[in-house]
């Protein structure tokens, strides 16, 4: 009996959930518990890294008493290299099997889904751009080229006493011309959104065509994980409970994820019952 193109597709979205879920299950490992309190009541370091609007959010990281929480984040974003190829290759896989079955709209989702793997990897490369500068501060000019010189304030590497008779707007100032770690927290939230974006994006996608094909008890979980999205974007952008609702978008992004291999089972048995 010749296996069809799809099935290979769906085998293979299958294989990849497996590898989906060994990746938080049994690779990525307990946190360290934080010398200085999340931001903004988060609980999980990696969420409270991630959605950081400014610097002061990462004092968990920084200093010696951050030096064990650093070395866990770069353990999870060496492995995050790998994860958006398993999660996001899951879902192009299952897309692809859905437009082999003749549901050519499904082309756009594994678009969408292979966009996010250098979306995810750009925002590991933000990440560690600030663990770097964490771990590495420029404290003398003879770190500096030459012709940058005038582009780093070193606040930084210089104690508390340097700033104690300083004048209010002299410390202001200080603060706004700080090392780049204002302007990399900046790019991180960019490249953050990006990623996140693409997900909801191929989430609603997916429960539109589930939607489409009558499937609609399976479109559940991917409508609820990109209104999880859309929801967590309007908290942090406000303000309002942002600390809630990423703590709630990752755990409704787990269904989501299931959807994926269950469906692909669905449609595989599905085949074989018609060919009989």
């Amino acid at each position: 009996m010749r296996i069809k193109a799809s099935q290979w597709t769906f085998g293979l979205t299958i294989l990849l959930a497996v590898v989906t879920l060994a990746f938080p299950l049994a690779l990525f490992g307990q946190p360290p518990e934080p010398a200085v309190p999340l931001a903004d009541g988060f609980r999980t370091p990696i969420l409270a890294f991630e959605f950081a609007t400014r610097a002061s959010d990462l004092a968990f990281l920084q200093g010696e008493a951050g030096a064990e929480m650093r070395a866990h984040m770069r353990h999870v974003q060496f492995l995050d290299w790998f994860f958006p190829v398993a999660y996001a290759g899951m879902a192009a896989s299952f897309f692809m099997g859905m437009a082999l079955r003749g549901n050519f709209l499904a082309l756009i989702g594994v678009g969408l889904a292979l966009a996010t793997i250098p979306a995810d990897w750009q925002e590991n490369a933000a990440m560690n751009a600030i663990l770097d500068e964490f771990e590495n501060p420029i404290c003398n000019e003879s770190n500096i080229p030459p012709e940058r010189r005038e582009d780093y304030v070193l606040r930084d590497c210089l104690g508390e006493d340097a700033f104690a008779d300083a004048a209010p707007e002299y410390e202001l100032v200080s603060f706004a011309l700080d090392s780049l770690i204002p302007v990399k927290v900046e790019i991180l939230r960019i490249d953050t959104w990006i990623k996140w974006g693409l997900i909801g994006a191929y989430a609603a996608w997916l429960a539109i065509l589930f939607f489409l094909a009558k499937r609609r008890l399976l479109a559940i979980p991917p409508a609820l994980a990109a209104l999880s999205v859309a929801a967590c974007w309007i908290a942090v952008s406000t303000g309002l409970g942002a600390e809630i609702m990423a703590e709630l978008m990752s755990l409704v992004l787990i269904p989501f994820m299931l959807t994926f291999p269950v469906a692909a089972v669905m449609y595989v048995l599905g085949h074989k019952k018609r060919r009989r």
